[in-house]
């Protein structure tokens, strides 16, 4: 209905002329209110197209390098970062004043999703407030607080999911049998509360300070080292060379699987698998393209997966595992010349 069709029914229904005026200016109002709607959804960014799938017979077959296939599956990963970030852009009008999190207090939170990673890891999914993030910078944890038995325990937990996350977070917990808090954890269901404090962590990353990082981690031990390798993936700017080499006990154990398989894609990563309690006949069920080296990460391989010009300035170290496997892995870098304030523990 336009504003002088409006004028004209109101006009014809009612003589009193204060009456028309009170009118006139009510619908003008929801006119114009109308309008800004209209305008407000024509300036909201739109969504681009995604780019289109080649067919098989697009590829000439001769190994081309990029392949029209690698080049979809770049222009793929591309289109879903900017969408992404204009639908991060269009929330930011909706987001919740004042942090999710207090270092200084628990608050709770509640499991929205349970699923199994391997055979005693699990990946927890944990709401959020609607359009909120959990306002972690790169290299932080958040510390959990359960009971059981009367006992309270804490523990540190890094989230595996990417930091500008909205809606909710994950985090990939690991399942001891004799383990106190994993009694608690056990418990847990969808539909669970969870308490939670932080942010936590002096690790600073900065873009493109050092030429090189080398990961080292083992076990869960790869939480931390995932928010590290999401953050520079994810920035088009960062040019920093990744090296991640990962110590498990099997392939099967191999934590956040389907991430390195994608994170494998990106010209700056790399990633060796390192299995302690497997025979070297397993082969034939790894992933095409997977580095995988059977034993134990000790100097004599971390000597040879460096290169000599690793060692220098522009190198940076981080490691996560068992204490054991950190303290073992720092001594191993330290007599390979790697300087201390070039190493980090988390």
């Amino acid at each position: 209905m336009t504003s002088q069709q409006s004028s004209i029914d109101i006009s014809t229904d009612t003589p009193n002329d204060a009456a028309i005026t009170d009118k006139k200016l009510t619908v003008k109002n929801q006119n114009q209110h109308s309008t800004n709607e209209e305008n407000h959804d024509t300036e909201r960014p739109s969504l681009p197209c995604p780019p289109l799938e080649p067919e098989e017979k697009d590829c000439c077959g001769s190994g081309c390098t990029p392949c029209v296939f690698d080049i979809y599956e770049q222009d793929l990963r591309i289109w879903k970062q900017e969408c992404q970030k204009i639908q991060n852009q269009r929330k930011q009008g909706n987001q919740i004043s004042g942090s999710v999190l207090s270092d200084s207090e628990y608050r709770k939170f509640q499991i929205m999703e349970v699923k199994q990673e391997t055979k005693n890891c699990f990946r927890y999914r944990i709401q959020l407030p609607e359009f909120s993030s959990l306002g972690l910078a790169i290299g932080q944890h958040i510390i959990i607080r359960d009971t059981n038995n009367g006992m309270t325990l804490s523990r540190q937990y890094t989230p595996v999911s990417e930091i500008t996350c909205v809606g909710h977070f994950d985090l990939l917990i690991k399942i001891y049998e004799l383990g106190k808090m994993s009694q608690c954890v056990k418990k847990w269901k969808v539909g669970t509360e969870i308490e939670i404090r932080g942010p936590f962590g002096n690790f600073q990353y900065q873009a493109n300070k050092y030429k090189k990082l080398i990961l080292l981690a083992a076990g869960t031990g790869i939480a931390p080292m995932s928010q590290i390798i999401q953050g520079i993936l994810g920035n088009e700017e960062d040019d920093t060379m990744i090296q991640l080499l990962y110590a498990c006990r099997s392939y099967d154990e191999i934590l956040m699987k389907s991430e390195l398989n994608e994170w494998s894609s990106f010209w700056n990563f790399s990633a060796t698998f390192v299995l302690s309690q497997e025979p070297e006949a397993g082969y034939r069920h790894y992933r095409y393209g997977d580095q995988v080296d059977w034993g134990r990460m000790n100097q004599e391989f971390i000597s040879k997966a460096l290169l000599p010009s690793d060692i220098n300035p522009a190198t940076f170290l981080l490691v996560c595992g068992t204490k054991s496997f950190e303290n073992d892995m720092i001594e191993i870098c330290r007599k390979l010349g790697l300087c201390d304030t070039q190493i980090h523990r988390f």
